[in-house]
């Protein structure tokens, strides 16, 4: 659901005015008459939601409720029964589902932080005993707890959530957060900016809205000039205990263990999930909408593109297990060595 303390919300639209909206007639009219938000298909609640599906396996898994509208390829339409598998929802068929949801979503939801404005501190929740710097900014709404230390040129923005006993440093930027307690980030992080979501439409690259929030765990380190992008609709998240070093960038939606340890220069695409008490090494880039299991060392310079499951080791560009890399480096050695002679 869109969290109201960081977005804000257009008046529901009514099934006519989305049809307008989009140019498209509706293949099959439902029973709800109006669509108050976005949503992604997986979400518990979706009374009111429009949501899209670009590959009809996901009709297969039924979502846990059903939304009022459904964006949906004609070549995916071919392959459902929709009267069965999406009874009662107005379905509207898209040549491209993704690039008509944008268009929704920009029309019913704006980020307060970045287009309705910061508004005023003094209606900011502030512990007496934080230790804030004067020239930091602080948006309304923002609930900074007890003992929290916020350092020079700081921005957090509106509605955003600091534990008790943190530490933000000088030059962080938080927006769409919500940060546990005892959690520490270094100067210059940036934590809750817009994800890399764009889709074509008309010959354009067009930003698809980034309607999801970051959620910090207890006593998580995070590295200057660290970059953790909310989520486009599902959140992004890192578990308690985990660290993070410098000059890191995590994608949205990605979904971090406790207790992981990822080394400076590493890249985490979109939508990537790390299990528990996983360790990456340094200039590390991982592929979008992996799996890595619990457990799970990644060696520095490795480029990962699949799956891992847990307690494995692996190194090396593509990624693969470590044993079997290793002896395939001392294989191409040799051979290099001998052609030398």
């Amino acid at each position: 659901m869109i969290d109201s303390r960081f977005f804000q919300s257009a008046s529901p639209l009514s099934i006519a005015e989305l049809q307008q909206l989009l140019g498209k007639k509706a293949v099959a009219t439902g029973a709800q008459a109006y669509v108050s938000h976005v949503a992604d298909f997986s979400d518990n609640d979706l009374e009111g939601a429009v949501i899209f599906i670009t590959d009809a396996k996901y009709l297969s898994e039924k979502p846990k409720s059903l939304p009022s509208v459904c964006l949906i390829s004609p070549k995916v339409a071919a392959k459902a029964n929709l009267s069965t598998d999406l009874p009662g929802v107005t379905i509207l068929e898209t040549p491209n589902p993704r690039a008509d949801f944008a268009t929704i979503a920009i029309a019913l939801h704006k980020s307060i932080a970045e287009e309705v404005g910061y508004g005023d501190r003094k209606d900011a929740i502030i512990d007496d005993s934080a230790n804030i710097d004067p020239s930091v900014i602080i948006g309304a709404g923002a609930n900074i707890a007890a003992d929290v230390t916020i350092c020079a040129n700081s921005v957090i923005g509106p509605g955003v959530s600091i534990g008790p006993g943190s530490i933000i440093g000088a030059n962080v930027s938080i927006t769409h957060a919500r940060l546990g307690s005892h959690t520490r980030i270094s100067s210059g992080a940036r934590i809750g900016e817009a994800g890399f979501g764009f889709v074509q439409i008309d010959g354009k690259q067009r930003r698809i809205p980034q309607l999801g929030r970051v959620i910090i765990g207890d006593e998580v380190e995070i590295g200057a000039n660290t970059t953790v992008d909310r989520g486009a609709l599902n959140d992004t998240i890192i578990g308690a205990q985990t660290k993070i070093d410098n000059l890191v960038q995590i994608g949205h939606n990605c979904r971090i263990g406790a207790r992981c340890a990822i080394a400076s220069q590493t890249g985490i695409s979109g939508s990537t999930s790390l299990g528990d008490d996983v360790m990456i090494g340094g200039q590390v880039g991982l592929a979008d909408h992996l799996s890595i299991g619990d457990g799970v060392v990644i060696v520095g310079r490795a480029g990962l593109m699949k799956d891992i499951p847990a307690g494995e080791k692996w190194g090396g560009y593509p990624a693969k297990p470590a044993r079997q890399w290793f002896k395939e480096v001392a294989a191409v050695s040799k051979l290099a060595g001998t052609g030398k002679k």
